[in-house]
């Protein structure tokens, strides 16, 4: 997600014809349908799911507050993005930078976080079945998957 980021704040000051404006909207748009699919799944599914098998409610809290923080910015592109595809703003790389710099630190923090803190979850091995957890969140993706979104 960091290295899509990384793409999209380096290429958007320099992409300029209709065409490439409008591929690299929909590569925006797909980013930003990972980014709030994988953090809406963990907050309802696999957070939850964490803290039934290690008996904790609310350990996996700070990860959902670092969600919070960066949630504005993320949806501030969101709408930049819907609202450029939609003809009622004109594409400008420069802004698309500006609007990451309100949010791409704290993201780009939460995600490095995020890997220390369920590496930490190793702890509680002998509570959490891992193959029975990962079956779980296959078989969400796998039945939940929006294949088509990204494209409109």
């Amino acid at each position: 997600m960091v290295r899509m980021l990384n793409c999209i704040y380096i290429q958007a000051p320099n992409v300029h014809e209709p065409k490439d404006i409008s591929d690299f909207l929909t590569f925006i748009h797909a980013w930003l349908m990972l980014l709030h699919e994988h953090h809406g799944n963990e907050e309802t599914l696999f957070f939850p799911w964490i803290e039934e098998y290690i008996g904790i409610p609310g350990y996996m809290a700070p990860n959902i507050e670092q969600h919070h923080a960066f949630e504005p910015g993320s949806q501030e592109l969101d709408k930049y993005v819907v609202d450029c595809r939609e003809g009622r703003e004109k594409f400008d790389g420069l802004k698309v930078r500006a609007i990451i710099d309100r949010f791409g630190e704290v993201l780009s923090q939460h995600l490095a976080d995020e890997i220390i803190f369920l590496e930490g979850l190793g702890k509680f091995d002998d509570k959490i079945d891992w193959g029975t957890l990962n079956k779980r969140i296959q078989k969400h993706a796998v039945s939940t998957a929006d294949t088509v979104s990204c494209l409109l």
